[in-house]
């Protein structure tokens, strides 16, 4: 891939996320922790690996 194909990607997939919506986390009182912990850890450091 040359970098020119690599910038148009990029310039693709910004265009695809802005129109996402993420929802908010639930209350706390709703919530299993160590469901949203795993969630969370894969938001930060996994998610960039799709």
């Amino acid at each position: 891939m040359t970098d020119e194909e690599f910038d148009e990607l990029m310039v693709q997939a910004r265009g695809e996320i802005r129109g996402r919506t993420f929802a908010p986390p639930p209350p706390q009182d709703e919530r299993d922790d160590d469901t949203y912990a795993a969630r969370a850890r894969h938001t930060e450091f996994g998610a960039c690996a799709h």
